[in-house]
């Protein structure tokens, strides 16, 4: 059946892998006869061997669309320009919600019966086609390190915070009115800075590094001294095939460095707090010394 034959749906319907539910499809929400909508709940991205495979590539393979005929999609503010089923994202796992959020939502818009007409009156030249992927490839990955510098930048921050704080010792006042249950929270605090930081300096040496291998330069000079199809399809394969490892290399990275500098930044946090409930401790102790003298002069 065509998805112009699909009637609307009145209901979410489920999408199986190997016998399993891993998402929901809505054909034409709202009365719109373009359209398609696809559910993804939040433990399906953490099932075995199933996260990578949730790309809108697969979903749609699996209602019987074919790329070549999505116009657009979008999740959540994230949009995605269809180009005929040449773009790279149509293959890319698809991201997790945060973990606030039961699902994903895709909502995906196909192109018109006109517009799929003329795409298969006027063909596009596959080498045009193969260049055209090859720069959606690096501006994707130029855009995933611009997001891991960013990561870099704030993880550098961070280290020196959490290396401060190591190095913070406890003011006599503290010591002397502290509970033994909060000096056993810093102390654990403390603890975890001493596996986090290493981490984080691998994390930041690696970003740093990535962006200057051989294999990274090269390819910024193939798209210097190339602004378009003036190569063998042959060679632009070769390419592509470095764009693909380099873009899932960026994609670990990045998720690795995200996951490091959440996991710094919880540290900071409970440090802070261990360190606050200490100097508030010191403080109110101290006003209620001073509380004691002065009434006690008073008496006298």
């Amino acid at each position: 059946m065509s998805f112009s034959e699909q009637p609307a749906s009145e209901h979410w319907a489920a999408l199986k892998f190997k016998g399993q539910r891993v998402a929901d499809v809505w054909f034409k929400p709202e009365g719109d006869p373009l359209a398609v909508m696809f559910r993804i709940p939040q433990k399906s991205f953490r099932l075995p061997g199933i996260g990578p495979r949730l790309t809108l590539e697969n979903l749609l393979k699996a209602v019987d669309v074919a790329p070549a005929e999505v116009e657009s999609w979008q999740y959540g503010e994230t949009s995605h320009a269809g180009m005929s089923g040449a773009s790279p994202e149509l293959t890319d796992a698809l991201p997790q919600p945060p973990q606030d959020t039961s699902h994903l939502e895709v909502y995906v818009r196909l192109q018109g019966p006109e517009a799929v007409a003329h795409q298969e009156s006027w063909q596009v030249d596959p080498a045009t086609a193969k260049w055209q992927d090859l720069e959606a490839r690096w501006k994707a990955i130029l855009g995933l390190e611009a997001s891991m510098d960013t990561v870099r930048i704030s993880m550098e921050s961070l280290r020196i915070e959490l290396e401060s704080s190591l190095r913070k010792a406890l003011t006599a006042d503290e010591k002397l009115n502290a509970l033994s249950s909060d000096l056993v929270q810093l102390s654990k605090a403390k603890n975890r800075i001493h596996y986090a930081l290493p981490k984080a300096n691998e994390f930041i040496h690696r970003a740093v590094w990535a962006l200057g291998t051989p294999e990274r330069k090269k390819l910024d000079e193939f798209f210097k001294e190339h602004t378009g199809p003036d190569l063998p399809i042959a060679q632009m394969d070769e390419v592509l095939e470095q764009l693909e490892n380099l873009q899932k290399d960026r994609q670990v990275l990045s998720g690795h460095g995200t996951s490091v500098y959440q996991e710094c930044k919880s540290i900071a946090a409970d440090v802070q707090g261990a360190l606050r409930i200490l100097q508030s401790n010191a403080v109110a102790n101290a006003n209620r010394k001073r509380g004691k003298t002065r009434s006690g002069d008073k008496a006298f």
